[in-house]
């Protein structure tokens, strides 16, 4: 089922809730939406719930958007996880959904059982931030239409654009549908933040996977990150694949989130 839940921000989140089991909260990154674990979703049903959601500003989470803040986000969807679960939740986050997942260690770790990081780093590297920087100059200047081939040539693999060129092509059109200012401002944030305090006071399970082609999150900068919690994190590397792993290997992905869930 979907359905909109009022924040004490004052925004509205949209959610996807599908499934029962033990409660799963997927956090998207930028650009993205809960679209991205839709497909997730209808595959673990039987056995989890999963619970995915447009952030401020994305998707249907549009509506009356206050102005929003890593902070904020973290609180709202910490009242989510109160008012619509009542349990401890274990969060999956997708690159700028790992700094939030982190973030929400950091202020309610009691509504957490496990982490789950998918291609994400507390902190976002010397390159991406400049490549990042320009993009946002240039849609600031000349809009977002345009941008949704120049996104899909960062974050899809080369096996990815041979194999799978129609769902590359849908998400590029739905990139470039997204509010520009809220993407900005989404941008803003992450070139901001910067949570490696956190990952060594983590103390539940934690899984990272990891494209091998990702640029956004290699292998070398994501092990560099894993290696800091204090009970370690088990590493699944994607051979072939790059920054989507439920797009590009939804199957696959999908088998190794619900091999981790299974062994909590």
């Amino acid at each position: 089922m979907t359905y909109t839940f009022s924040t004490r921000s004052g925004s509205s989140l949209y959610v996807e809730d599908i499934g029962s089991g033990p409660p799963v909260l997927a956090l998207h990154g930028i650009g993205g939406g809960a679209y991205f674990f839709g497909g997730l979703a209808r595959r673990l049903q039987s056995s989890h719930r999963i619970l995915s959601v447009d952030l401020p500003g994305t998707g249907h989470s549009i509506s009356g958007v206050q102005p929003f803040t890593i902070e904020t986000i973290v609180a709202d969807l910490g009242d989510l996880v109160a008012d619509k679960i009542g349990e401890p939740v274990v969060i999956l986050g997708h690159s700028f959904g790992t700094i939030i997942a982190l973030k929400a260690w950091e202020m309610w770790p009691q509504k957490i059982r496990a982490l789950i990081f998918a291609c994400g780093l507390p902190k976002v590297r010397p390159n991406v931030h400049e490549r990042l920087s320009i993009r946002a100059e240039d849609i600031a200047k000349n809009g977002i239409i345009g941008w949704g081939e120049r996104m899909s040539a960062g974050v899809f693999s080369k096996a990815t654009f041979r194999d799978q060129p129609e769902m590359v092509k849908l998400v590029e059109r739905i990139f470039e549908g997204q509010n520009p200012d809220s993407y900005l401002r989404s941008i803003e944030l992450l070139l901001g933040a910067d949570v490696r305090h956190i990952a060594p006071t983590v103390k539940v399970p934690c899984m990272a996977v990891i494209g091998a082609e990702d640029s956004y999150a290699p292998p070398e900068s994501a092990r560099e990150f894993i290696s800091q919690f204090p009970l370690g994190c088990e590493e699944i590397v994607l051979a072939e694949y790059a920054h989507m792993p439920f797009f590009e290997a939804p199957e696959v992905f999908a088998k190794i989130v619900e091999s981790f869930l299974g062994s909590l």
